[in-house]
């Protein structure tokens, strides 16, 4: 990592003393700045939720310079600013964060609205059938997480659909945990409506089990013994950000400091140990591992549209061609439509795989 020019530090200290603290990890002032201003406001709000003491609304709170030095400290040993405030905004929702459980991305929150948008097409070209009061639009997340595609696709499809439902899957009982307390956390704010307690749920399951014995899906997807099942064994959609990151670019310093020391690596790079089945084997890489399991999912379930967050578009070409080999082997290439949707269109960003099947 190149060193910080002197002249920057000076800068930095001449607007506060502690700031180039945050210049280790933010490397501009103006991002440092920026972070400056959320820790504080966060260090204020802690400290006037812990006192009594009426003071000057200009004179800051004692313990919350203290704790903004502690928290600047943390963040300049990489922490990521999210673990600190705890929180992460995800549209309109509040998802915590906690360490553990991978960050919410703004990658994926674009590739969750292009996906409702998706959806919500779909729906009104007639691409899910009859879908009513009584017959649910059925979306199934997998490696979902801090359930932040969920609770944001229920958010934006849930003013158009009178029933939804929605699950998220992920082998981490930490993620799921998160995804309850964010669940239930965004209803009591009013970000999301009463129905999502009902209609959206958070199970604990190995995706990479799933290829090869869908029983054991359907099994993760129904309600506890003496429940009417929120699922059948198919689904209407599928979205998923799996871990996508070879452990060459793990390790090399393309993937940063703060995303190695601190979030969760199997959230990141899919298991090197792996040694199950594989359905293509030909140029097969590491980190391209859940999507072969989770196209396999899509041919075999009744899916109608996956949408599936890649790193880039190099990944993403690899990902629809493996689909469409996989649709092909499953009878379905002469109503399966696959293409990649770019974030930001730029080649090095994230990007999704889009399966259209009619």
């Amino acid at each position: 990592m190149p060193r910080i020019p002197t002249r920057l530090i000076l800068q930095a200290y001449q607007h506060d003393t502690i700031l180039p603290l945050l210049l280790r990890e933010c490397r501009t002032l103006e991002s440092a700045k920026n972070e400056l201003r959320w820790l504080r406001e966060h260090a204020l709000r802690v400290s006037e939720s812990t006192t009594t003491e009426r003071v000057p609304t200009k004179a800051p709170l004692p313990y919350s310079r203290t704790l903004l030095r502690t928290m600047c400290a943390a963040r300049s040993r990489g922490v990521p600013l999210q673990y600190i405030l705890g929180d992460q905004p995800f549209g309109d929702l509040d998802i915590k964060c906690k360490r553990g459980v991978l960050i919410p991305r703004h990658e994926t929150e674009m590739i969750t609205y292009h996906a409702a948008n998706l959806i919500l097409q779909g729906m009104a070209n007639g691409l899910f059938g009859d879908n009513n009061e009584k017959t649910p639009l059925r979306i199934l997340d997998l490696c979902t997480g801090s359930g932040c595609i969920p609770l944001l696709l229920h958010s934006l499809l849930a003013p158009h659909i009178k029933n939804l439902s929605i699950t998220g899957i992920d082998i981490s009982s930490a993620a799921v945990r998160l995804a309850e307390e964010n669940h239930e956390r965004n209803v009591h704010l009013g970000l999301l409506s009463d129905r999502a307690l009902k209609e959206i749920s958070f199970r604990q399951g190995n995706v990479l089990d799933y290829a090869h014995d869908l029983s054991a899906l359907a099994n993760v997807l129904h309600m506890p013994a003496g429940r009417t099942p929120d699922f059948e064994l198919g689904c209407d959609v599928i979205i998923s950000n799996p871990p996508y990151i070879s452990p060459v670019d793990y390790r090399n310093g393309t993937t940063s400091r703060s995303v190695r020391m601190f979030e969760p690596k199997p959230a990141l790079v899919p298991p090197e140990s792996y040694s199950g089945p594989m359905l293509l084997v030909d140029d097969f890489r590491i980190e391209d591992l859940f999507y072969h399991h989770i196209a396999a999912i899509v041919a075999s379930s009744r899916a109608r549209l996956a949408v599936l967050e890649c790193g880039d578009r190099l990944q993403a070409m690899r990902v629809a061609s493996l689909c469409t080999k996989i649709l092909q082997g499953s009878g379905e290439p002469s109503r399966a439509v696959v293409d990649i949707w770019s974030v930001s269109g730029i080649d090095t960003h994230p990007c999704a795989v889009l399966i259209h099947l009619s």
